[in-house]
């Protein structure tokens, strides 16, 4: 049986909840890879059960993991909302194929909600590790108080010089002074957005329609799925 123990909790956006872990010294994982939380107790009947798959939302160079959902009236969600720290969960993992590859070329993250936490991990992973290759995020949400690690992102942009943070919301009224995108994420909007989009790497994190329509706009674009790395989060 293999365990973590929370370490505290946050909430990081309106509706999204961050729990920190303490690493185990052999947890051994890549950027973009996730693991399976069963909590310690369900508190409320989920008809899903205990379990919950999460992508890791840290760096494998940071010395906790952290994991981020969005929050649901579920029996598993509500639970997570009571835990406190010392509360020890079994998981399986890590495990997932959707990672930061050594990339030739630039790479160009499309996110939409919580799709951005492999992300975090991606860019985190890249800082410690002293990458190079430049590095486009363009980030879906309705607005900045909806969207989880925003203010992070947008650190890291002043830090980093290789990367380059889009983000987009696209439910404020007109008078809101959000100074930046509005418009639907889409393949579109990255090809006119980032000038090296003809040789990169996309990678597309969200909720499977999202990433569907996504996919199928880059091939219409005449990106080669070759150049196409996808990841749909089910279960919201």
């Amino acid at each position: 049986m293999k365990l973590l123990t929370c370490t505290g909790k946050r909430m990081i956006a309106e509706g999204t909840l961050e729990l920190s872990f303490q690493k185990p010294a052999e947890f051994v994982f890549e950027a973009g890879q996730n693991i399976n939380l069963k909590v310690p107790e369900l508190l409320y009947e989920d008809a899903r059960g205990p379990r919950r798959t999460f992508t890791v939302a840290s760096a494998p160079e940071e010395p906790e993991l952290y994991i981020a959902t969005r929050l649901s009236d579920s029996g598993y969600k509500r639970t997570l909302l009571e835990i406190e720290p010392g509360a020890v969960f079994e998981y399986l993992g890590p495990q997932g194929s959707f990672l930061l590859e050594a990339f030739p070329h630039s790479a160009i993250f499309l996110a939409g909600g919580i799709g951005i936490t492999p992300f975090r991990s991606m860019l985190a992973h890249a800082v410690a590790a002293g990458l190079r290759n430049t590095i486009y995020l363009l980030y879906g949400n309705a607005r900045p108080e909806t969207s989880a690690y925003h203010e992070w992102f947008l650190a890291q942009e002043k830090e980093a010089d290789f990367f380059h943070y889009l983000p987009t919301m696209t439910d404020l009224p007109d008078d809101h002074p959000w100074p930046g995108e509005r418009r639907w994420l889409s393949a579109g909007l990255a090809l006119e957005r980032v000038p090296e989009a003809g040789e990169a790497i996309f990678y597309l994190c969200g909720p499977p329609k999202m990433v569907e329509a996504l996919d199928a706009q880059l091939h219409e674009k005449e990106v080669p799925a070759q150049r196409i790395r996808s990841e749909s989060l089910w279960g919201y």
